[in-house]
């Protein structure tokens, strides 16, 4: 009984974690680099829970011994997933700046080129 419990909180856990994962992406908070990564984490969950040649490994975790390490495991890779999430968020803004930062130095040298044609001096005079 033990170890159709951990099956099934497996798959839930499985399932949670690629829903969120897909809302992230759709939401923008997520690269796609990251969102593969997470997902096929997630389906490895499913699958190991769901598919009975790849739940061996349940029979040996059947122990409440057991409970802590999995716990500790679940904290972890929400810590991993809010990291790989603030990360995207941070390469996302970085490229936006880097766009804004190019279209200002070509209005700079819009403007630039607008002031010498004007006063007839060289940039490095004005």
């Amino acid at each position: 009984m033990g170890t159709v419990i951990l099956r099934i909180g497996i798959i839930i856990l499985g399932v949670f974690l690629l829903s969120v994962t897909f809302s992230n992406y759709v939401r923008g908070k997520l690269r796609e680099k990251a969102t593969f990564l997470w997902g096929i984490l997630a389906i490895a969950m499913i699958l190991s829970g769901a598919v009975p040649v790849l739940s061996g490994w349940s029979k040996r975790f059947n122990d409440v011994i057991y409970i802590a390490p999995f716990v500790i495991i679940i904290v972890f890779v929400c810590i991993m997933f809010y990291i790989t999430k603030e990360i995207s968020v941070l390469r996302r803004k970085n490229q936006e700046l880097a766009m804004h930062v190019s279209l200002l130095n070509q209005e700079n040298e819009r403007i630039l080129k607008e002031l010498t044609s004007i006063t007839g001096k060289d940039k490095s005079e004005l």
